[in-house]
């Protein structure tokens, strides 16, 4: 991967504003330009690196790490608390309460649900007349490498 050479915001909006105007001088359209500018991986990072402070990304970087060392103590401490509850059949179904904290212990049992893929397949009618479409709200996915 070629190393990026270290620049403030306003010096690479100038420099990525001179190559834009270039180009749409030279006759591209601004879809074209803009299909060009963000078609690899590196167009794509060195775009977001003029609009995403670098605070911003050592901040997110602390708080994903720190968020995944809680999942993983959480987990621990599941699983210690699980234990315990199965040990103690009188405590199925029951929730605990302790210092602001409520815990419940859910016994296994068995879910019935509907395996869409075979009713398609099978039933395509019936399934056209059981699903729904819903808008799902925009998000921003991440993952952190330590």
């Amino acid at each position: 991967m070629a190393k990026l050479v270290e620049m403030n915001k306003d010096e690479f909006i100038q420099k990525e504003k001179a190559k834009f105007v270039e180009k749409v001088g030279k006759g591209e359209t601004v879809t074209d330009v803009l299909m060009d500018d963000l078609s690899s991986q590196e167009a794509i990072d060195n775009f977001a690196r003029g609009i995403i402070p670098e605070t911003f990304v050592k901040d997110y970087k602390k708080l994903k790490k720190l968020q995944d060392e809680l999942s993983k103590t959480e987990a621990e401490i599941k699983t210690k608390l699980l234990q315990m509850f199965k040990e103690h059949p009188e405590m199925d179904n029951k929730t605990v309460s302790m210092d602001g904290l409520k815990f419940t212990y859910v016994k296994p049992f068995n879910r019935t649900t509907v395996d869409s893929k075979k009713l398609q397949e099978e039933w395509p009618d019936v399934y056209k007349k059981v699903t729904k479409t819903s808008l799902v709200k925009d998000t921003i996915k991440t993952y952190v490498e330590y």
